[in-house]
């Protein structure tokens, strides 16, 4: 329908009207010699008038809306219509408007000596729009003078000015100013002055300075009001701490008055809080007093009332978390609101009487639902095997009555694998997980102390899950005692000194046994138990979701270390050369990786994602290989597209045609890949992607006798799969739906079984046609990366 649309709308200026012109290109062009720090993006937000967007350097919307009929408001021309974009018409008075913004933002840069001009070319009933600015030298701040009457205030501000925005030789820039007002507020909010507000802070500015420089005056004048007698009376500004905490542990803001009007609220005071409820508060007391950092008596902190909150929300039980403060007005008020009739007066000098303010605090928690349980049942499509997958689960937020939460998870999946032989063979799994999670650390009392800051959790849990695949058949039983936590907004932890799998294998096929037997590969098939001790880190810089932003994901894993150093004191190696406890070998290695993720946010129709991920596994001491399930494999829906998913490498190996096609299982020790992939939103919950793919696996220990498998530093960089495609996505709001199409453009495989009398390729186009096995359809649920 799209090629259509573009073939029958070939003119873009088809519903121009003939004295109009359709506004196709707008340029901003800064013309200076010297260096400013005027960034183009920021220019981009004050111009008035855009042209239509586009998706791959085409109108699309464009075309959409030209394709339906001029006068008809129904059926596929309603449609169009309403999913297209009007053309854009030029419109001369907001590119004149566009001027005098772009002349406004760059005076509140300092650049009050800038030009800015416009200029429109026409032609095939196009115009394009050309913004030049020349923006001169800006005005900078040659002195910073602080006029503060209060003195408590006066040395808060001082003895911060090291953290100020301001500074000698910067630009004259408004925005500066208003973040440093933001500053102050905050640093005195954090002090006390909870009514304190950035109003109150003014500037003054002399710019009849020689050499475009400014001499600034930061004030912070006292406060008056008025008596009823028009005499004005000093109003300090006020340090609060804290005098009464109010939980209201079951808020209903709906029944809320209601039992406060029909007297049905019980209020408990505990360690010096008062807890408001209706019948049952749902939670250990001593749960939210642990959570709270606001107590009596203290000096009120934006800080403190911030980690509060954010500790009360990693309880996970409340939907809604609300702090509010109210002023505790003392007997001998004069009942005049020190908010109301403020004045300012430098001149003024009235001997000034500090007190504290009081505020009562008020935490209203609006509860989840506790209890939630999930079923369910989708289709599968792994490797062009299809199947079915059911899945379980039972969570109850608050088990024992402090926060706790209890999970279930039970999970079922059969694949239908294609077979050579008379239809299909099966792929059965089943298994289920209990967890327990904790909103504390469990752990030594040291520790308690540093990460109690930073709301750890405590997860312990234990699996089971039964596999049987046409290759073998398999359990594998575990145990997990971890923690996770934020450091900052931006970073997230999990530590996990306990985990222990215990692998058994119960059967092996033969044919898979005769591939396997005797070779490197046949130690990642064996029972054995896998201790791991691992961190993991998480940072997402993604503040707001227009601006680009990273993600880095780390992870280090090791095995075995403990356990080998006592059975090395006190053990004795078995006849494979291994120790082993109760007949069973452990594993030991390190394995580490790391996954870095750019988003460059181009408009909201539009966005470059870059990805780069590099691991590798060691196998060492008690182990000759990596277990399987820590093995490294490419291809798939999230790695190198064109190759299915454990059907790529390790380097130029190509594994030998597999008795009755039973899927590819091809795995190694390191993984390196890149990816590059352009979204563009198409139309209603359609998105497409254009992306690039490349990477590999490759063997670590010169035991593998998988030719070419290998990595060599001379040759890894030759044996790089490099793959293309495109993709479609729906959007479902709460999942997003992925098919993507790869394309190979370099295989690095080298199939021995073909080499005799035949030339090699491994760039592919122009050299050969394409076949059925050069291209890989992916489907998947949520974005590859």
């Amino acid at each position: 329908m799209g090629i259509a649309l573009l073939l029958t709308s070939c003119s873009i200026t088809r519903r121009v009207p003939d004295d109009k012109y359709l506004l196709d290109k707008v340029n901003v062009k800064i013309e200076t010699a010297e260096k400013v720090d005027i960034k183009t993006g920021e220019l981009q937000k004050y111009i008035r008038q855009k042209p239509n967007k586009r998706i791959l350097l085409f109108r699309f919307y464009l075309r959409l809306y030209n394709a339906a009929k001029p006068h008809k408001y129904t059926g596929i021309s309603r449609w169009l219509k309403t999913i297209g974009e009007e053309p854009v018409i030029l419109d001369s008075t907001q590119t004149q408007r566009t001027s005098v913004n772009l002349k406004k933002y760059l005076d509140s840069k300092g650049y009050y000596n800038s030009l800015v001009s416009d200029n429109t070319e026409y032609g095939n009933k196009k115009a394009t729009v050309s913004y030049t600015i020349k923006p001169g030298l800006p005005y900078k701040v040659k002195n910073i003078n602080y006029v503060i009457e209060d003195p408590d205030i006066r040395q808060i501000v001082l003895n911060d000015t090291c953290n100020s925005i301001l500074s000698k030789g910067k630009n004259f820039d408004m925005d500066l100013l208003q973040d440093e007002r933001t500053r102050i507020e905050k640093l005195l909010k954090e002090e006390g002055y909870y009514f304190f507000s950035h109003d109150y802070i003014t500037f003054n500015a002399d710019t009849n300075l020689t050499g475009k420089q400014v001499d600034l005056d930061l004030n912070i004048r006292n406060r008056f009001i008025r008596d009823q007698f028009g005499e004005r009376i000093l109003q300090p500004y006020k340090k609060y701490e804290i005098n009464k905490v109010y939980f209201y542990p079951n808020y209903d803001p709906v029944k809320y008055y209601q039992y406060q009007q029909y007297k049905l609220l019980d209020t408990v005071r505990f360690d010096n809080q008062y807890f408001i409820f209706h019948k049952d508060p749902g939670i250990r007391f001593k749960t939210l007093i642990n959570s709270n950092l606001i107590k009596p008596g203290n000096l009120y902190s934006e800080s403190t009332v911030k980690n509060t909150k954010s500790k009360l929300t990693s309880l996970r039980l409340y939907r809604v978390t609300n702090i509010s403060f109210e002023e505790q007005m003392d007997d001998h008020d004069d009942g005049f609101d020190a908010m109301d009739f403020v004045f300012f007066n430098q001149d003024q000098k009235t001997e000034k009487v500090k007190e504290y303010g009081h505020l009562n605090c008020h935490i209203q928690l609006t509860p989840h639902t506790l209890q939630s349980y999930q079923f369910e049942f989708v289709g599968t499509n792994s490797a062009s095997d299809i199947g079915v997958e059911g899945n379980f689960n039972y969570q109850h937020k608050n088990i024992f009555r402090g926060a706790e939460s209890f999970d279930i998870k039970l999970r079922g999946m059969v694949e239908i694998l294609s077979s050579e032989r008379t239809g299909f063979d099966n792929a059965v799994e089943y298994g289920g997980a209990v967890s327990f999670g904790f909103p504390r650390f469990l752990g030594p009392q040291y520790f308690q102390k540093i990460l109690n800051q930073y709301n750890p959790r405590t997860q312990i849990s234990v699996s089971y899950n039964y596999q049987h695949r046409p290759q073998y058949t398999r359990t594998v039983a575990g145990l997990n005692f971890g923690y996770t936590w934020r450091s900052e907004k931006k970073f997230s932890h999990t530590i996990i000194p306990t985990e222990i799998n215990l692998i058994n294998i119960f059967a092996i096929s033969p044919s898979f046994w005769d591939i396997i037997r005797d070779t490197y590969l046949e130690n990642s098939y064996i029972s054995q138990l896998v201790p791991i001790t691992s961190y993991s880190m998480i940072y997402n810089s993604q503040v707001n979701p227009r601006d680009n932003y990273s993600i880095v994901r780390f992870n280090l894993e090791l095995s075995g270390n403990l356990l080998n150093s006592a059975f090395s004191l006190w053990g004795k190696k078995e006849e494979d050369d291994t120790y082993k406890i109760f007949n069973i070998s452990f594993s030991q290695f390190v394995r580490s990786d790391i996954n870095y993720t750019f988003n460059h946010i181009v408009d909201e129709n539009n966005k470059f994602v870059y990805r780069v991920y590099a691991g590798a596994g060691l196998p060492y001491g008690n182990s000759k290989a990596l277990p399987f399930e820590k093995k490294y494999f490419s291809g798939g829906s999230t790695g190198i597209r064109a190759w299915t998913a454990r059907g790529l490498g390790p380097g130029s190996y190509v594994e030998p045609q597999r008795p009755n096609k039973t899927p590819p299982n091809q795995t190694a020790d390191i993984k390196l890949e890149a990816n590059a992939e352009y979204r563009f939103k198409v139309i209603w919950m359609i998105e497409g992607a254009i992306f690039v793919d490349a990477g590999n696996i490759w063997a670590i220990s010169s035991a593998d006798e998988r030719p070419g498998a290998l990595f060599k530093p001379n040759e890894f960089y030759k044996q790089i799969a490099l793959g293309t495609g495109f993709g479609m996505r729906m959007d479902l709001s709460f999942f997003v739906l992925r098919f993507d199409l790869g394309i190979k453009i370099h295989d690095p495989g080298i199939d021995l079984s073909n080499v005799d009398g035949q030339k090699i390729v491994h760039w592919i186009p122009f050299n050969r046609r394409y076949t059925l096995a050069d291209f890989g359809l992916n489907f998947g649920i949520g974005y590859p990366f």
